[in-house]
């Protein structure tokens, strides 16, 4: 089979959640198919750090599109068309989608993510209005965008934050209108989770909608030794530091979890890992116990030397990366419902804790930091789950199935 897969980034090195997916699918796919990528720089120096991907698999890459400030600005009040999608945006992409659309006519299009769903809609008409065979279109939505943003409006709403929820609220429904295009023209839609299938199916009911979750590398992301040393009880949260979801999560977990956890356990200190932080999230720096490390080449000595990974999300989408992680790696986790949503028989109390509150979340915070053991039991049982359902091999599988499925019916494929 041959496929022509779409990215907003460059998947290399995966260390966030876009990049992870994008990585271990594409790289999974390229041992059995011919697989080629187009998509969208940063930068050269991003360009060259992805060479080891050439071993993997070919891609190029054009310049990530630049838009000024106050193009974006008129753009986000009164177009019709998401930021999401705009921000990708690029008539040399285009170009270059295009040449190779008529030089390798690929079986499949996969398009990773929604942002570059307007890239594989433009790609089929045109190759239907030039008369050449139609490759399956399959849109691998890594979240849900429309529901992720109409969960940031009603939190800003309630929070009074305006002009945050105006932009929400805006986005929501152009993203309802256009998820809803892309998903009824494509032949195969990918979903991260359950939930997420969920919320697609309602605006695409007639279009084959398959789960295949995030995953997790189990054998990388193994426990690590116990330290023989007296260790300072250490909370960490990991991700990147300009998403809106992860923002909101730790400046939520500062204000309202935080203050109870330190008045009980007075020398703890929580670790903020992970790229980008926007000046709101280094402010956080300043406040007694808390530690904003930033970018760093490997999460995996934050994660497993913590003694609680803490998930305080109160909107997104899809199962979260730092979830499995941290899991695999046998911490111990507390979580709101929504940080471990999607994540099929995860057991509150049994693999992690769940709390929706404030003070049910410190009060769980707490107690763990208090019992060891009790830490111990929960670490083990989330390692045996996501390594037995959630490592990318026995997701692959799944992947493999619906692309077979989606290349069998309907138009003949664009090779013999």
């Amino acid at each position: 089979m041959r496929i022509l897969a779409l990215s907003a980034q460059v998947p290399y090195p995966p260390h966030h959640g876009k990049a992870m997916r994008d990585y271990y699918l594409l790289s999974g796919l390229a041992r059995s198919h011919d697989l080629y990528l187009l998509c969208l720089a940063r930068d050269a120096e991003e360009v060259a750090a992805a060479a080891p991907l050439e071993r993997l698999f070919p891609f190029a890459a054009v310049p990530r599109p630049a838009h000024r400030l106050p193009v974006r600005l008129t753009t986000l009040l009164f177009s019709r068309t998401p930021d999401l999608v705009r921000r990708c945006a690029s008539p040399a992409f285009r170009r270059l989608l295009g040449e190779h659309l008529l030089r390798h006519p690929p079986d499949v299009l996969l398009v990773e993510g929604l942002e570059m769903a307007a890239h594989g809609l433009w790609a089929r008409e045109r190759l239907r209005r030039l008369g050449r065979p139609l490759p399956r279109l399959v849109l691998d939505e890594h979240n849900a965008e429309y529901l992720l943003q109409r969960r940031a409006w009603e939190i800003a709403r309630r929070e009074r934050r305006f002009v945050a929820a105006l932009y929400s609220w805006l986005q929501a429904g152009r993203l309802r209108r256009f998820e809803a295009r892309a998903c009824r023209t494509a032949d195969q839609v990918l979903a991260a989770s359950p939930a997420d299938r969920a919320a697609l199916l309602q605006l695409a009911p007639q279009t084959p909608i398959a789960v295949i979750p995030n995953g997790v590398d189990s054998a990388a992301y193994a426990p690590l030794p116990p330290s023989p040393e007296p260790r300072t009880p250490t909370l960490v949260f990991t991700g990147r530091m300009d998403f809106r979801p992860n923002v909101d999560a730790v400046q939520w977990f500062i204000q309202e979890i935080w203050p109870r956890v330190r008045a009980a356990v007075p020398e703890a200190r929580f670790q903020i890992v992970g790229r980008s932080p926007t000046p709101a999230v280094e402010a956080l720096r300043k406040l007694p116990g808390v530690e904003v490390v930033g970018a760093v080449p490997d999460d995996r000595p934050y994660i497993g030397r913590a003694d609680l990974y803490v998930l305080p999300m109160r909107f997104g989408g899809g199962i979260r990366f730092k979830l499995l992680q941290a899991l695999s790696m046998e911490r111990a986790v507390v979580s709101t419902p929504l940080g471990a949503e999607g994540v099929e028989g995860l057991v509150d109390g049994e693999h992690l804790r769940l709390a929706a509150g404030a003070k049910e979340f410190a009060a769980c915070v707490v107690e763990l930091l208090r019992r060891p053991e009790e830490r111990s039991r929960l670490g083990k049982a989330g390692r045996k789950l996501v390594s037995s359902c959630y490592d990318w091999q026995a997701i692959l599988p799944r992947l493999e199935a619906a692309l077979t499925d989606c290349c069998s019916g309907g138009w003949p494929c664009a090779s013999p």
